[in-house]
């Protein structure tokens, strides 16, 4: 029983440590947003708005930004809009983001919408099959006048990978500057990986880190970092120095200590 006490509190450390933490307001998601805003960012997108969390808060951070609010799932995008009816700077879109413009087959949770998933992964809830419509973010851009996007928010449980796709010809241009997306145990089941992140983003002239609640961690990929535990990472392109400054946040004696991600005997697997 001891055991079981002490190994739970370990647990919430480590969840404490690798900030496994979905509170936009303390995870660092506002933090970043907060970042940015001094840069005047005029064009947002939110590709998995769900209820509109991120995107009320988007809009209320970065004043004169017009903030694009993806939502796949019909229910959803009814709360999305009645949420955020009285903020004219965020535009709601009844679509999902893919590679591809079509539908797709997704499953809807109606005790926890935010779980809605083109996957299989095994929530032990109820659920309805739903066909939705998808398009591609070049598309998207191209049909409403968007050359370039400062902020490219994704939280698309498990098609992350298709998310990106749907955007080469902007991220051939160099036309996006931040991009901030989830990462979890969905990607052993969509075999996107954090390593594929990277490499996607590093081939793009991006750096990638994790988000923490005062800073981004931004560092080279390490076997050790795949520890499916998430939640938030950010990418950001490497010539916008002035960026990354500001989002490498607190001096290095306020952050919280890494840990060693070199395996057991500290040198990498």
């Amino acid at each position: 029983m001891l055991v079981r006490k002490v190994a739970g509190l370990c647990q919430r450390y480590l969840s404490w440590f690798h900030n496994l933490n979905y509170d936009l307001l303390t995870n660092g998601e506002a933090f970043v947003l907060e970042a940015l805003a001094g840069f005047g960012p005029r064009v947002l997108l939110d590709a998995g708005a769900n209820v509109g969390g991120w995107s009320l808060a988007a809009a209320a951070r970065c004043p004169g930004a017009e903030v694009h609010a993806f939502e796949i799932a019909p229910p959803t995008f009814e709360r999305l809009v009645a949420n955020t009816s009285r903020v004219p700077a965020i535009r709601c879109v009844m679509s999902g983001l893919s590679d591809a413009e079509g539908t797709v087959r997704i499953r809807y949770y109606d005790a926890l919408p935010e779980l809605t998933t083109s996957s299989n992964y095994p929530h032990p809830l109820a659920y309805s099959e739903i066909e939705a419509g998808v398009i591609t973010g070049d598309a998207y851009a191209a049909r409403n006048g968007i050359e370039r996007i400062d902020f490219l928010k994704i939280d698309v449980e498990g098609m992350e990978e298709q998310v990106l796709k749907g955007f080469q010809g902007m991220f051939g241009r160099q036309a996006i500057d931040v991009v901030q997306f989830e990462y979890g145990r969905v990607s052993i089941l969509n075999r996107f990986l954090l390593r594929d992140f990277y490499a996607f983003f590093n081939d793009r002239g991006y750096v990638v880190g994790k988000i923490f609640p005062n800073y981004v961690d931004i560092r080279p990929y390490d076997l050790g970092d795949e520890d499916f535990l998430g939640p938030n990472y950010l990418a950001c392109r490497k010539d916008k120095s002035d960026y990354l400054e500001r989002l490498r946040g607190a001096p290095s004696g306020e952050r919280p200590v890494r840990r060693d991600t070199g395996g057991p005997f500290g040198a990498s697997a």
